[in-house]
């Protein structure tokens, strides 16, 4: 519940976080005003304040607490709270705002492991790059987005050749570095709003958001002279089979459109290896290129 609390609130900007938990400050001291002195509501004026330490950078959220603090103090002011001393009221908002500030604290705390610990879950433990389930989830998202607006998307199944080879001849040690180097290699030639996942033990494939027939032959044109180079320079007997599914609309699931890369790939390695297809989904016709 807390995991999918952070994740909505992380769709949100900072404005937005921060009206929702003055909203709900201001709710609060409502209800506290109108329950009256008699009733503890307290513990209620940490629903804003999980809301903004939360999202919030941890000054912010230590600043809310004090406005939080302050406000249960004008409101307790208010409702005609009579005490012996004039500084018992301001000792109980000093007990309140302590008691803020190490919940703001932790839930920071929290958070951070939380993140971190979607973070190791969601990557592939050898690579770095996502593995199968945070691949999908990811790209889903992004299809789904697509699909929205009637934007162009690609996505390539990418099969290292040879890598068998290099495990039986040279060991495992060397075939983790092979797939270490690919991955980094893909890293480093796609663009930050692009998606890269591990789905096999020498299977790599790619989502490229807004890219269309043309931009998908510019950008694993480059991506395969990358690896090439890459490999060359290692002498790795290796090659990379690519299949590339260039959609003009976003396909209905990600499952299909795996499937649909998956099957282009294999094409290429039944014609030989170590080269590109790519298809283009036009409707009810497919328009087919190799690239030697």
């Amino acid at each position: 519940m807390l995991t999918a609390l952070i994740r909505f609130l992380d769709k949100r900007s900072p404005a937005q976080v921060t009206a929702l938990g003055l909203t709900l400050l201001a709710s609060v001291a409502t209800l506290d005003y109108h329950l009256g002195y008699e009733a503890s509501f307290s513990i209620f004026y940490l629903i804003p304040i999980v809301v903004v330490a939360l999202h919030a950078q941890r000054s912010t959220s230590f600043l809310f607490c004090g406005v939080s603090a302050a406000v249960w103090l004008f409101v307790d002011d208010m409702s005609g709270h009579l005490y012996s001393s004039n500084l018992i009221p301001i000792w109980n908002a000093c007990t309140r705002l302590g008691f803020f500030l190490v919940t703001a604290y932790l839930l920071s705390e929290l958070k951070v492991h939380l993140k971190l610990q979607y973070a190791l879950a969601s990557s592939d433990s050898l690579t770095g790059v996502l593995n199968t389930r945070a691949f999908r989830e990811t790209s889903r998202s992004l299809l789904e987005l697509a699909d929205r607006y009637t934007h162009p998307v690609v996505l390539a199944y990418v099969d290292i050749d040879g890598l068998k080879a290099i495990n039986d001849t040279l060991g495992h040690l060397e075939g983790d570095r092979v797939l270490v180097s690919v991955a980094n290699t893909i890293t480093q030639c796609v663009r930050v709003t692009d998606v890269v996942g591990r789905l096999g033990s020498d299977e790599f494939a790619i989502l490229l958001p807004e890219t269309d027939y043309a931009g998908a032959q510019v950008m694993f044109g480059r991506i395969r002279k990358a690896l090439e180079k890459n490999a060359a320079e290692r002498r790795w007997p290796i090659g990379f089979s690519i299949g590339v599914a260039v959609y003009k609309s976003a396909p209905s699931t990600i499952d299909e459109a795996l499937k649909y890369a998956d099957r282009i790939m294999y094409r290429v390695k039944k014609a030989g290896k170590n080269n590109i297809i790519y298809e283009e989904q036009t409707g009810a016709h497919r328009v087919a290129y190799r690239e030697r």
